[in-house]
């Protein structure tokens, strides 16, 4: 089929869509984050993106449900945690996962974007806030680093 034919079928316009491809990273070590998000959608599509990294990923879908697999000895090395979390939320939650002496790695990961909210989440404890989605460009250094690829930025 030609070129043009294919542009036609595309239905966008003339944009030739690409699949979804991950940027390639091979860890050497065995790594696992935990996925604090209350909404379903978002949540199994954060674990998805970690495990297709390589990542053990465990899931829950509220802060409290958080806070108490780690107090029963649970152990990651990166934690994405949302700020709008059922039953306790995500500040709260962090909060109380670093009283714990918890110093994995933590992402505040949220569609709320405003200073305000990147100035509370990082007061409670996360390392670093991201805008949902979060995407390779985030995910990348942060995986390479806990990975001892190289020194954190």
């Amino acid at each position: 089929m030609a070129p043009a034919a294919d542009e036609a079928k595309s239905g966008n316009g003339g944009q030739i869509q690409r699949p979804f491809t991950f940027n390639e990273i091979v860890l050497r070590n065995r790594l696992t984050a935990l996925v604090v998000d209350g909404d379903n959608f978002c949540r199994l599509l954060q674990q998805g993106i970690l495990q297709a990294y390589g990542l053990q990923t465990q899931t829950v879908d509220n802060g409290d449900a958080a806070v108490e697999l780690i107090a029963s000895g649970a152990k990651f090395d990166l934690i994405l945690i949302d700020m709008l979390l059922p039953i306790l939320d995500g500040l709260e939650a962090t909060r109380r996962i670093r009283a714990m002496g918890v110093n994995c790695k933590m992402l505040g990961v949220t569609a709320f974007s405003g200073e305000r909210e990147r100035q509370a989440f990082l007061a409670a404890g996360v390392d670093l806030f991201v805008e949902k989605p979060l995407g390779p460009e985030v995910l990348i250094p942060i995986l390479r680093e806990l990975d001892g690829q190289y020194p954190s930025i």
